[in-house]
């Protein structure tokens, strides 16, 4: 389980070594990609100064996504190494506080916050899959995609579709006649 009591974590530390499960993760009812099982966690979860707790490791998984250009599903390994401290979450401030602008540091970049005395490992292990992700995942840099007309996969050959009509954009005519009279 991806959940570290921090009370429990021994002075020496503790080591990491977890598969990973799409519930643990929160991933359950994810739809834009699905974990391949092998997927883990390892690393080490020490307890810095009685409250901070710093959690180094590597994240390795396969996920399924969806190419975004012929919607066929394709293995994407996912490799991430953490380096991440955790601090408890300070109590609210009141609402009528302004907040500052706040310039942040690299030290600010690497720190997450916990409630009670709980570290839950599944919602950064969730944030890193959704980062390493593409814009637009492809399953091959060459990837034809599908036929406008048809639909078929132009990976698994041509579908013998004339080739789409591109309108003419009526205000490139004058140019158009340029060209055409030479």
């Amino acid at each position: 389980m991806l959940l570290i009591d921090i009370l429990r974590i021994p002075p020496e530390g503790q080591d990491l070594d977890e598969a990973l499960d799409p519930a643990a993760v929160h991933l359950d009812h994810e739809t834009e990609f699905r974990f391949d099982p092998g997927g883990r966690l390892r690393g080490r979860v020490d307890l810095v100064d009685g409250t901070t707790v710093h959690v180094r490791g590597r994240l390795s998984a396969s996920v399924q996504v969806e190419c975004g250009r012929c919607l066929e599903r394709y293995a994407m390994p996912v490799a991430q190494e953490l380096d991440i401290f955790y601090l408890p979450r300070q109590k609210e401030r009141p609402m009528d506080e302004e907040e500052e602008e706040v310039e942040l540091t690299d030290h600010d970049v690497v720190v997450g916050y916990y409630d009670r005395e709980e570290l839950d490992l599944g919602e950064v292990v969730r944030e890193q899959v959704f980062l390493s992700l593409p814009l637009k995942p492809l399953c091959r840099e060459d990837c034809r995609g599908l036929c406008p007309t048809c639909g078929q996969n132009l990976n698994e050959g041509d579908c013998g579709c004339p080739p789409p009509e591109t309108p003419e954009d009526p205000r490139l005519s004058p140019l158009r006649k340029l060209f055409d009279k030479n």
